[in-house]
């Protein structure tokens, strides 16, 4: 996989997308659906008593309940991904694709302090 090294020393919080949606782990696939759809997103962060714990991403949505593997009922916290691998927004866009890689994941929660401020994607980061 190729990336362009000079992007490569930019950091995280100048190429996230700073568009994100939080759902408590109780609701509903079809309530992150509708939140998918509404909000033009492709994750949703998962959390509980304000804590973040996981993250559902369309392709979670499409492999669990587009397979049927789920009813449409099913509450979030058995879709997500958990634990949750996310990213402090200072960290180089380097570290974000070699824990992108380590995890084999597409998309990574950006957090300052314990608190989301963004999403960053593989898109987002290769050239």
């Amino acid at each position: 996989m190729e990336f362009n090294s000079q992007r490569s020393i930019k950091k995280i919080k100048e190429v996230m997308n700073t568009t994100t949606i939080s759902l408590e782990s109780t609701a509903t696939a079809s309530d992150a659906a509708k939140l998918m759809e509404t909000s033009k997103v492709k994750a949703i962060v998962v959390v509980e008593k304000n804590k973040l714990i996981g993250i559902v991403t369309d392709r979670d949505y499409t492999i669990k309940i587009g397979s049927h593997a789920y009813p449409i009922d099913t509450p979030i916290s058995r879709l997500m991904s958990c634990p949750l691998i996310s990213i402090e927004e200072d960290c180089e866009i380097s570290t974000a694709l070699e824990l992108m890689e380590k995890n084999k994941i597409n998309k990574l929660p950006v957090t300052s302090n314990e608190k989301i401020t963004g999403m960053v994607s593989m898109s987002d980061l290769i050239v």
